[in-house]
Parts: structure tokens; C-alpha cells; sequence
């Protein structure tokens, strides 16, 4: 099958939407698939000329099928319309970007939006259940399929031993305002707790302004200086030994259309600290190998909590450890996806 995948700049970006992307392509390669990955400017003058342009060069390629992820909606849209009746659209979704915004005129015309090119699509997917749940009740469409991030994607390094040292909480994510880093560190001099270290995991420079606000946070807070530790952005081998050194992940995000980085720290055996958002609360389970919160005060109880009691801490590790041989792999996801877009490519 020949296959058009669309994103925004290279493929070998660092955030879990574009990790997902490349080992979906690869796999889809490695099974004879040829994949074109078709690489758009992200900032175009205009995105209806970007669009049609790209219907143009889709049409002299002649896929049997576009897979778009959905960041690029503003050019799917009058690509998706132009394109071949014979060409099949699929359009992948991690999250929507109007979810990430507040209600509003922006956020109604952004969905407006993404709402047209999920109707032009043949078929969608999604990162999980929870996603397609949400996209089916808020824009009406019928069939969405869901093909889950592995867990598999990092080496499975030994747990190192529990040491008399403070407890490590690592965060792993973009520094961007949806992954609630400013919360943490709130949180984390509230609870002022000296057992504890936090290690922020992850890219500053994905947008400057909130990254600075992250570096200016810790700066001003005595506290926070001497606990908070920024790796910055870690390559897998790097990430696998921080996760085999850490004592628990803590994500304290507003939205997770999926958040690849909860399976693979449960694989590594490592508890969860998490928000309930988005499909967090589908992808860890409250009360095993996770500690789930609703809102800010939330969020200080949990780690309050998971610092003060060892026996919860050993539970929760163990938890892990059970759910961990039935985490989704990255060969099952790609599997889910080139099933659906082979749907609505018959005979191609």
C-alpha cells in the first residue's frame, strides 16, 4: 500500500505525537508499506494556499491513502476536498487543538474547523478511547478508531535500588502551559517536603515564554532551587535510566489525548502521579499503580501522600510491575492503523 503521511516539519520531533508518527511510519515500512512522509511549513503565509498546494503535490504522488495527523487541520481542510475521490483520507488524532483552549470565539472557530476535515475524512483514529468517545459525542461522527501507543518504545533497564536518599518524582513532557508545570512547582514547595527531589524531564524551548516562566518559578523559591533538577530533553537510553532511577512519574497535565509516557514509566515498574484529564484515568489505574487528582489541592494530597507511606509506595510498584505484560505495543498500534487505513483504500 502506498501511503502519504502529512505532518508539520521533520518527523523526528521529540513530543509524544510525533514519537507516535515515526514508529507507526517505520513499522509501516518494515511491513512493505511505502510511506511518503510529507513534511508542511508550519507557519505558511497563507494556510488555504499551503492547503491547496498540498492537494496539488498529494494528486502527483497518487497514494492510495493521506494519512494526516490532525495539528495540520487548517491545510487538511481544503486539501481533504480537493484531492481524488480515489485517494482515501484518514486523519489522525492525538487531541484537538481546540480542546487545548479556553471556551471562547477562538475555540469555536478553531473546532468549526477541525469539525470539516473529520467530515472529509474516510476514516479516523485515535490515540485512545477516551478521544474517540469525546470526538464522536462533540462533532457526530459515526465510526473512530482507536489504536493505542505502545509501551515498548525505551530498553528495559533493572530498577536501581532504593538507597536512604530522597525520593526522586520525575516529570517527562514538553515545558508548554496544558502539561501544568507551574501547578507542580507550586505544589511542590507547598508540600516542602525534604525527602523528596523533582527532575523536569523534557523540551523548554517548545515555547520560550512558558519555559522562561518554568526557569523563573524555580529561580525565586530557595525551596525549589535546591530540589528541582532540569535535564532538559533526554534520548531514550537517558530516559530509560532516569526512569529506572526515579521513584515515581508525576504528570500534571490538563489534557492527554492519550500520554505515552504513563505506560512506559508503568513498564518500567515506576508508580504514577497523574491529573485526571483527558484519558489519563483509561490508560493508569486509580488505586494500583497510580494516584489520581481532580484539582490543585488534589495534587499536593497525592504527593503529599505518596511521599509520606512507604507501604503505599511499594503497592504501587508493584501494581506496575503486573500491569506492565499487558501495556499495548507499538507493532499492535501500527497494526490498528494500517487496518483502518487499508478500510478505505480497497483495491489499492
Amino acid at each position: 500500500m502506498r501511503v502519504a503521511w502529512i505532518v508539520y516539519g521533520a518527523l523526528d520531533q521529540t513530543t509524544g505525537g510525533y514519537i507516535y508518527d515515526r514508529l507507526v511510519v517505520e513499522r509501516l515500512r518494515a511491513w512493505g508499506d511505502v510511506v511518503e512522509v510529507v513534511s508542511l511549513d508550519p507557519a505558511p503565509r497563507s494556510r488555504a494556499l499551503a492547503g491547496i498546494a498540498l492537494a496539488r503535490r498529494l494528486a502527483r504522488l497518487d497514494p492510495a491513502v493521506v494519512v494526516g495527523d490532525e495539528l495540520c487541520f487548517p491545510e487538511l481542510g481544503p486539501a481533504f476536498a480537493a484531492l481524488p475521490r480515489r485517494i482515501g483520507r484518514a486523519l489522525l488524532v492525538h487531541h484537538l487543538s481546540a480542546w487545548e483552549l479556553s471556551p471562547g470565539p477562538r475555540r469555536a472557530a478553531l473546532a468549526l474547523q477541525e469539525s470539516a476535515v473529520l467530515r472529509l475524512s474516510d476514516a479516523r483514529l485515535a490515540t485512545s478511547a477516551t478521544t474517540a468517545a469525546r470526538l464522536r459525542r462533540e462533532h457526530g461522527v459515526d465510526r473512530v478508531d482507536v489504536a493505542p501507543p505502545g509501551a515498548d518504545r525505551l530498553p528495559l533497564l533493572p530498577r536501581a535500588p532504593r538507597g536512604g536518599g530522597p525520593l526522586r518524582i520525575t516529570f517527562v513532557g514538553s515545558f508548554i502551559p496544558r502539561k501544568g508545570l507551574l501547578e507542580l512547582l507550586a505544589a511542590f514547595e507547598r508540600v516542602g517536603s525534604p525527602r523528596a527531589t523533582l527532575a523536569l524531564v523534557g523540551d523548554a524551548a517548545r515555547d520560550p515564554a512558558h519555559g522562561e516562566q518554568v526557569r523563573r518559578a524555580i529561580a525565586a523559591s530557595a525551596f525549589l532551587r535546591a530540589r528541582v533538577v532540569v535535564p532538559g530533553v533526554l534520548g531514550d537510553g537517558a530516559l530509560a535510566a532516569e526512569l529506572a532511577a526515579t521513584d515515581a512519574l508525576i504528570l500534571p497535565s490538563r489534557l492527554e489525548g492519550y500520554g505515552m509516557v504513563l505506560t512506559e514509566a508503568v513498564r518500567a515498574g515506576v508508580p504514577v502521579l497523574a491529573a485526571r484529564a483527558g484519558a489519563i484515568a483509561e490508560v493508569v489505574q486509580d488505586g494500583a499503580e497510580a494516584l489520581l487528582w481532580d484539582d490543585g489541592e488534589g495534587l499536593a494530597r497525592a504527593l503529599s501522600r505518596f511521599l509520606d507511606d512507604a507501604a503505599l509506595r511499594s503497592s504501587m510498584s508493584r501494581a506496575a510491575a503486573v500491569r506492565s505484560a499487558a501495556l499495548p505495543t507499538w507493532d499492535g498500534a501500527a497494526a490498528a492503523v494500517r487496518a483502518a487505513i487499508a478500510r478505505v483504500a480497497p483495491g489499492r
